[in-house]
């Protein structure tokens, strides 16, 4: 058997090596959040128009987060699969407090979670227009013969606004 000192010798070789592997794994890209975008690239496309595309057939179970930038402002579309089948989209930020700069939502099984106020929402819970804190319900959406969603850009640039805030200091 190898003494106390060996023992921690060798932790730290496999401690330090650890740290190397990650921190040329990140060198090269590959965190987990670039993983994940890859994963979900082909999920959506944007036109020349600022239409915004999602291809239903490919949205996972698991939350996607758009990026978009319209009428100059940053701004996300968060899309899911829900357990019964149906694709569910909401723009992320809360219906209430879309003016606090922490309102917006994060994943979690089976949903996601609002940053402002802590709130828990299942898949099936996101898109649902109401009166309360929930996922801001996304208006104007249309289907296509291939069933593929469609957020025309006038829709994005009309909750612009919701997003003046979002994120900032953040």
């Amino acid at each position: 058997m190898f003494g106390k000192k060996e023992r921690l010798t060798m932790m730290k070789q496999k401690y330090f090596s650890v740290i190397a592997l990650l921190g040329a794994l990140y060198l090269w890209g590959a965190t987990p959040a670039a993983a994940a975008d890859s994963q979900c690239e082909d999920v959506w496309a944007t036109d020349a128009e600022g239409n915004l595309t999602i291809h239903a057939d490919r949205v996972p179970g698991e939350p996607v987060f758009i990026p978009l930038l319209a009428d100059g402002k940053r701004m996300e579309v968060l899309v899911i699969r829900g357990g019964d089948g149906k694709v569910r989209l909401a723009f992320n930020t809360c219906q209430v407090c879309s003016g606090s700069p922490r309102a917006y939502f994060e994943p979690q099984v089976g949903g996601v979670v609002c940053r402002n106020c802590g709130n828990f929402f299942s898949a099936e819970q996101v898109g649902i227009a109401s009166k309360g804190c929930n996922p801001l319900a996304v208006p104007g959406v249309e289907a296509t013969a291939s069933g593929d969603i469609v957020v025309p850009a006038a829709v994005l640039a009309a909750h612009a606004d919701a997003f003046r805030n979002w994120k900032r200091g953040q």
